[in-house]
C-alpha cells in the first residue's frame, strides 16, 4: 500500500517515538511560542513564594535513550524529538530557570535498572547527585516501600491537589494519604502509556457497521457490541486453510489488554477503603462476571485474534514483529479494532489508513464512565530523594516544573499535535477527550503483588494468562495465588504506615 508520509508524521509524533522524531524537525514552533505567551504572569507561579536561588544547579534523573520508544523527551530538548516538543520544553524550562534563577540539568540513564541502581548508591554514598528523579512509576512504587523518597504531602510548595498534578495519580498511587511519587504534566509518557482502540472507519462504512462515535456518546459501546461488531468482519481471507495473522479479523487483542479491559469495565484489581488503605477487590462477584465477559471475547474465534498467537507466522514472513503485523491488518482492512495504547501507534503512520480512536469499552451500557487505564510499566512519575538536603528548593523546583508544562509541553503535545493539527474528525477529538479524561491508575497493576508484571502468579497479570489459556480458571488460579498477593500487599502497606 501506498505510503502516507504525512499522515506517518502524525502517529509518530503522537507516539512520540524517538527513532522517529527527526522527521519532524521542520515543524512549525510558532505555535509552541504562541502557548506560552498565553500563559498569565501574574498567575503563573502565583502560589509560589518569591525565591531567587542564585543559580543554583537543579539535577534531575530521567530514564534516558537506551529505551527508545519510552525514553524521556519531557525535561531536555532531544535531538531527535519534534520541534515543536523541544520549543515547549525550552519555553518551559526558560519560564522556571529565569523566575527562581536556577539552572535545570539533566542526567540520562544508559541501561535497565540504572534509574533505580543510581537513586539508591547515591542515597548510600551521602553524594546527594540527584535533586530530582523521574523514573518509571513501579521503580518509584518499590523505591518508595524501601525508605528511598521524601513524603511529598509534607512539603508546603508543592501543591498536589492543583491540577497540573494528575489528580488520578495522586489519589490513585497513594497508600495511607500519603505520596512519596506522583506524575503531572510534565509526563508525556503518562498519556502515552493509555491503553484504547484504534479502528478502520473504512471497515466500518463498507459493511455497513453503526458508527462507534456514536456508539460511544450513547453509552452503547461495551463489551458485547465490539463482539458483535467483530462478528460480521471475522474472516478466512487469505486462501489458507485455518486462521492465520494474514486473515481478516474483527478485534486483535494483545497480551496485557485483558486487564485493560477489567479496568475499563469499572472494575479495579485493587481498591482503596475510608482510609485509604489498598485492599484487593478483583474477585468481587461483579468482577467474576466482568471476566468472564472478556474471556467468552477473547476466546470467540469468530470475532477475536491473539496478536502475540502469531509470532511464528509473522517471523516467517518476514514481519519486524507481531504488532508490527497487527498494526498492517488495521491499515490494509483486514482488521476492525485492535487493542493498541497511544505510544503503539507510529507504525499505522507509514500506510494511509482512515483510522479513529475510541475508549475501552464499557461491560454495559447501565454503567456511568468510560475508564482508559495507564498502563503504568513506562509511565514517568515525579519523586525526590530523601538524601536532598535542599527540600524547599526542590519542592518549589519541581512545582513550578510542573505547573508550567500545563500550556506548554502538554499543551504541544495534546492539543496541537494529536487534536489541532492531524487528527480526522472532530468526533476523533471527542474520543480523545474521553480517553484521557479519566484514567485509572490502578495500584495492583503498579505494584505487581503476587510477582512481577508478566508473572501469571501476579495481580497485575493473572487474568491476562488465563484468558489466552483457553480454560477459565479464574476462581481456582485466583485463590491459588491469593495467600501471596495479599502478603506482599500487606508488606507494602506496612511500608506506608
Amino acid at each position: 500500500m501506498k505510503k502516507y508520509g504525512r499522515f506517518g508524521v502524525f502517529l509518530v509524533l503522537i507516539a512520540l517515538v524517538s527513532s522517529l522524531f527527526a522527521a519532524c524537525s521542520d515543524a512549525d514552533d510558532g505555535e509552541a511560542s504562541r502557548t506560552v505567551s498565553t500563559t498569565s504572569e501574574t498567575t503563573l507561579f502565583g502560589n509560589l513564594p518569591a525565591r531567587d536561588f542564585g543559580g543554583a544547579e537543579i539535577t534531575i534523573l530521567v530514564e534516558g535513550d537506551y529505551m527508545t520508544t519510552y525514553k524521556s523527551i519531557e525535561i531536555m530538548p532531544q535531538e531527535d524529538s519534534p520541534e515543536i516538543i523541544n520549543t515547549a520544553v525550552a519555553n518551559r524550562n526558560a519560564l522556571v530557570e529565569e523566575r527562581f534563577n536556577v539552572k535545570l540539568k539533566e542526567i540520562r540513564t544508559t541501561a535497565s535498572g540504572e534509574m533505580a541502581n543510581n537513586i539508591k548508591n547515591s542515597q548510600l554514598s551521602g553524594s546527594n547527585e540527584y535533586d530530582i528523579v523521574m523514573p518509571y512509576i513501579p521503580t518509584a512504587a518499590s523505591l518508595a516501600t524501601q525508605g528511598t523518597f521524601v513524603l511529598l504531602n509534607d512539603l508546603e510548595y508543592l501543591h498536589l491537589d492543583e491540577p497540573y498534578w494528575d489528580q488520578g495519580s495522586v489519589k490513585g498511587l497513594s497508600i495511607n494519604h500519603k505520596n512519596y511519587f506522583a506524575t503531572g504534566d510534565f509526563s508525556l509518557l503518562s498519556l502515552a502509556c493509555t491503553h484504547a482502540i484504534v479502528f478502520n472507519k473504512d471497515v466500518v462504512n463498507d459493511n455497513k457497521l453503526e458508527n462507534p462515535y456514536t456508539l460511544v456518546k450513547e453509552n452503547k459501546w461495551t463489551i458485547d457490541k465490539l463482539r458483535e461488531m467483530a462478528k460480521v468482519i471475522t474472516q478466512d481471507s487469505n486462501g489458507k486453510p485455518g486462521m492465520q495473522f494474514d486473515d481478516t479479523y474483527g478485534f486483535l487483542i494483545n497480551n496485557n489488554f485483558v486487564t485493560s479491559m477489567f479496568v475499563g469495565s469499572g472494575e479495579r484489581l485493587s481498591n482503596k477503603d475510608d482510609n485509604d488503605m489498598p485492599f484487593i477487590s478483583v474477585n468481587t462477584a461483579k468482577g467474576v462476571d466482568v471476566f468472564n465477559k472478556i474471556f467468552e471475547l477473547v476466546n470467540d474465534k469468530q470475532a477475536t485474534g491473539h496478536i502475540e498467537s502469531f509470532l511464528s507466522e509473522a517471523q516467517a514472513a518476514g514481519k519486524s514483529s507481531v504488532w508490527q503485523a497487527a498494526t498492517e491488518s488495521v491499515a490494509n482492512k483486514r482488521c476492525l479494532f485492535r487493542a493498541m495504547s497511544i505510544a503503539d501507534l507510529p507504525e499505522l503512520g507509514e500506510y494511509e489508513c482512515n483510522f479513529g480512536v475510541l475508549p475501552i469499552p464499557m461491560y454495559s451500557e447501565d454503567q456511568e464512565e468510560y475508564y482508559s487505564m495507564v498502563s503504568t510499566i513506562y509511565a514517568s512519575c515525579a519523586a525526590i530523594p530523601l538524601s536532598n538536603p535542599e527540600l524547599e528548593r526542590t519542592a518549589i523546583v519541581l512545582d513550578a516544573l510542573c505547573q508550567a508544562s500545563t500550556k506548554t509541553v502538554k499543551y504541544n503535545y495534546y492539543q496541537v499535535l494529536l487534536k489541532d493539527r492531524k487528527i480526522q474528525d472532530y468526533e476523533s477529538e471527542e474520543m480523545l477527550d474521553i480517553i484521557f479524561g479519566n484514567r485509572v491508575y490502578d495500584l495492583g497493576v503498579v505494584y505487581n503483588w503476587g510477582g512481577t508484571n508478566f508473572d501469571a502468579n501476579s495481580l497485575a497479570a493473572f487474568m491476562n494468562n488465563i484468558a489466552f489459556s483457553g480454560s477459565n480458571t479464574f476462581t481456582s488460579k485466583f485463590e491459588s495465588i491469593r495467600d501471596m498477593i495479599e502478603s506482599d500487599m500487606d508488606k507494602t502497606v506496612a511500608a506506608f504506615e
